[in-house]
């Protein structure tokens, strides 16, 4: 089973200072068809997945990604997948019970673990997302699958992260789990019968927390594109296109700044380093 999405960010919710922009997850193709939310709160260390619904928003999983040495969220502490130790840890659950962490173990370019809990064992390993080197414009999302002792194990590569062409329906950042292979499908089955929508929100967690650290590295490398902490015009109304979040948006000119202001959300994004 293939899935294809496209992440923007919002055009209904305004920025809130010190904080990361919402972004909206919406089926590829349709923009204005929200799926899920992803809402940053207390400094962007407690973060939402939500999914709308006619009673309101429903949250489906949460995200702690470490605290900020600081309140003013400075670009260079406020990355959790660059710190050391503790700070490279992202801890995530969602509902029926589900926990789980993002664990950056990236030296000179990230690549983010995802595993499950274990009592009395190491973690369960459950995929990664990496860049197939370090130039590459778009991330790989795989699993290792293991055929038995001494078997050197099986890379699998299901999905990719990468920047959308352009065009009327275009824009913003790809999440593509393609699904082509038995061994592809296998994902979805990742926690079990039944948990197909767990799998996809373990997926859509990861990869925007991968965007968040996007975000917050390029404000670091030229706070003039994008900062979290600028303060920006509002958003739009909700039948304005959303503005895309992408992997390589080097942003508006300063012509086109000066003739139509700062864009909602602020979330270009240049190439990853």
């Amino acid at each position: 089973m293939a899935a294809i999405y496209s992440v923007y960010t919002s055009p209904t919710h305004p920025p809130i200072p010190n904080h990361l922009p919402t972004l909206i997850v919406t089926p590829h193709g349709q923009p204005s068809n929200i799926l899920y939310s992803y809402l940053h709160t207390n400094f962007n260390s407690e973060n939402y997945l939500l999914t709308p619904s006619p009673q309101g928003d429903l949250c489906v999983a949460k995200l702690f990604p470490p605290r900020a040495n600081n309140s003013a969220v400075k670009a260079s502490t406020s990355d959790p997948g660059h710190g050391s130790g503790p700070s490279r840890v992202v801890r995530c659950e969602a509902s029926r019970n589900l926990k789980w962490s993002i664990t950056n173990t990236g030296v000179i370019s990230p690549i983010y673990k995802l595993s499950l809990p274990s009592p009395d064992s190491p973690d369960l390993p459950l995929f990664q997302i990496s860049k197939p080197n370090p130039n590459a414009v778009f991330w790989s999302m795989f699993y290792f699958a293991y055929a038995g002792h001494n078997i050197p194990p099986k890379r699998i590569e299901f999905g990719k992260i990468q920047k959308n062409p352009p065009g009327p329906n275009g824009g913003g950042t790809r999440i593509t789990i393609s699904g082509k292979s038995p061994e592809e499908k296998a994902v979805w089955q990742t926690l079990g019968e039944g948990n197909e929508d767990c799998v996809e929100w373990v997926v859509l967690c990861a990869a925007l927390n991968l965007l968040d650290d996007e975000i917050i590295k390029a404000a670091e490398k030229n706070p003039s594109i994008s900062t979290p902490t600028a303060s920006v015009a509002s958003a739009p109304s909700a039948n304005s296109r959303p503005a895309p979040v992408s992997l390589r948006d080097p942003g508006p000119s300063p012509q086109q700044m000066s003739q139509r202001g700062p864009p909602p959300g602020q979330a270009g994004i240049p190439p990853p380093q």
